[in-house]
Parts: C-alpha cells; sequence; structure tokens
C-alpha cells in the first residue's frame, strides 16, 4: 500500500516537472517576443442570448492556447442587456475590451474595415458577425468550428 501511494506520488511530482520545463522551454524559444494576439471583433445588436458564452468561449480559447485577447464590441444600439452583459464579462475576466457604438450598417461596415487595416503582424483577428449564419462557424468548441 505504501510503495503503491509513493510510486503516485513520484509520477505527480515527475508531472509537475515536465510541466515547468515544458512552460521554461516555451518562453526560452519565443525570447523578448511578446505573446500573440486574439482580436476579435463582434458585430452585435440585442444579442444578449448569445455574447456571453460567445466572449467565455474566446476567454477559454485564448487561455488555452497561450494568448492574449482583445475583444472588440461593435454595437448597434442595443435596447437589452448587451453592453452590461460585456462590462461584467470584461471585469470577470480581465480582458482588454473596447465598446463601440455605430447606429448605422454603414458605419460599422466602414469601423469593421478600418479595425482589418489596423491589424497587426502577431495578430490573429476574427471578424464575428451575430446576425450571419456562417459566421457561427467561426466560435471556438463547435463541432465543424474553423477556429
Amino acid at each position: 500500500m505504501i510503495t503503491m501511494l509513493g510510486w503516485i506520488v513520484l509520477c505527480y511530482g515527475l508531472a509537475a516537472v515536465a510541466v515547468h520545463l515544458a512552460h521554461r522551454l516555451t518562453k526560452k524559444l519565443r525570447g523578448n517576443r511578446p505573446q500573440p494576439w486574439i482580436h476579435v471583433v463582434i458585430v452585435a445588436q440585442n444579442d444578449e442570448r448569445h455574447l456571453e458564452w460567445i466572449i467565455r468561449a474566446y476567454c477559454w480559447y485564448a487561455w488555452f492556447k497561450g494568448k492574449r485577447l482583445e475583444i472588440t464590441v461593435l454595437d448597434g444600439g442595443s435596447t437589452d442587456e448587451t453592453l452590461p452583459i460585456v462590462t461584467r464579462m470584461m471585469k470577470r475576466y480581465e480582458v482588454i475590451c473596447h465598446v463601440m457604438t455605430e447606429s448605422t450598417v454603414k458605419a460599422r461596415e466602414l469601423r469593421v474595415a478600418q479595425l482589418q487595416q489596423a491589424k497587426e503582424d502577431e495578430e490573429t483577428q476574427i471578424i464575428l458577425y451575430l446576425y450571419r449564419q456562417d459566421n457561427w462557424r467561426k466560435l471556438p468548441f463547435l463541432a465543424g468550428g474553423t477556429v
């Protein structure tokens, strides 16, 4: 019984050492380069039903991938709880989040084009229009997703 417990503790200790060595190796290979970014642009209007789990999914995805996350929400003048949900998620996950309100579709499209042009080299940019069905495939952790 004691021998089995000793083996379990030894295996656990070796696993912990392996994780720390892998982390140190990753930092050494990356050097002084900053962590890569994931920038998610969410175009929403009255999407309180979906917004919380979308933000959670991207926060978890960025955490699993070891990347920093920035979220920009382009709101089309929502009358529901969309903006308070974004504020709550921003505080909970400590994510860099920008909220922009554009009242017309043309203004939102222009803002998306500006964000695409401002994309940095080490940044993965995902633009998510919640009213388009084909954009739902860009969500992480969904069967058949492209992320």
